[in-house]
């Protein structure tokens, strides 16, 4: 399914930004492609603070539905085969995407050779192998993510990691395993009632007490990560040396 049901929705409010306030802090530079961009809403924030943003996905729905909802650019594609030139981005963001690609290495490698030396990488990943269940099975995820992992497979993109931070503890994942499976396996992704809307108001807000919680690595749902992309790069599906200094 390309659209997560309403009772995602508090986490990923959450999720979505405290990642944007990392990349903010990283100063990223104007040009931004949001790959993996879903239902466009971190790249509606992004442009109404005045970036210039690509947005790309590869569903037919979700990219009808962009077009409708963003200013940029809109492209089809795989993460893995980017249409884009060399160094043309100032920042490329991954929100919830490597854990959906089979080849998280070669999509990273692709990332990397489309941000310019020093620009940014900013991702966020569903933590802890042992929490992988329903959810994920139903969002099409093949892997849950370990911090050595991660910083692995990251750095095998010659990409250079600035900051990994655990997110999601403790409310939000109290709520993902114990609420949000819950619902999941009893009724699928059927609409919210309007109570059960304004249910999950109010938990969005209470949710908010996670961001206190930033760092606290047992029993965090995610990672939220930056890494910077250094002035040379090899592009290994061709075998050629870019040197982009």
């Amino acid at each position: 399914m390309p659209f997560a049901p309403d009772f995602v929705g508090p986490r990923h409010r959450l999720r979505e930004g405290l990642l944007l306030q990392l990349l903010l802090a990283a100063d990223p530079g104007k040009r931004i492609l949001n790959a993996g961009a879903g239902q466009g809403t971190l790249s509606a924030h992004l442009e109404r603070r005045d970036f210039t943003v690509t947005s790309v996905d590869n569903n037919d729905e979700v990219i009808a539905y962009l077009r409708g909802r963003v200013r940029g650019e809109v492209v089809q594609a795989d993460v893995r085969a980017l249409p884009f030139d060399d160094c043309r981005f100032d920042a490329v963001v991954l929100g919830e995407v490597l854990e959906h690609v089979s080849e998280d290495a070669a999509a990273l490698r692709e990332v990397a050779r489309l941000v310019r030396p020093g620009g940014v990488v900013a991702i966020s990943v569903p933590a802890n192998p042992l929490y992988f269940g329903p959810c994920d099975e139903w969002a099409g995820h093949v892997r849950r993510y370990t911090r050595s992992g991660l910083l692995g497979v990251v750095e095998s993109a010659h990409l250079e990691v600035e900051k990994c931070v655990a997110w999601g503890f403790p409310l939000s994942t109290i709520y993902h395993r114990y609420l949000y499976e819950s619902r999941l396996k009893r009724v699928g992704a059927r609409p919210l009632g309007t109570l059960q809307r304004l249910m999950l108001t109010t938990l969005g807000m209470a949710l908010n007490a996670d961001r206190l919680f930033v760092g606290v690595e047992r029993g965090a749902l995610g990672y939220l990560l930056i890494a910077r992309c250094g002035s040379l790069v090899t592009i290994e599906n061709t075998g050629q040396r870019s040197d982009r200094i």
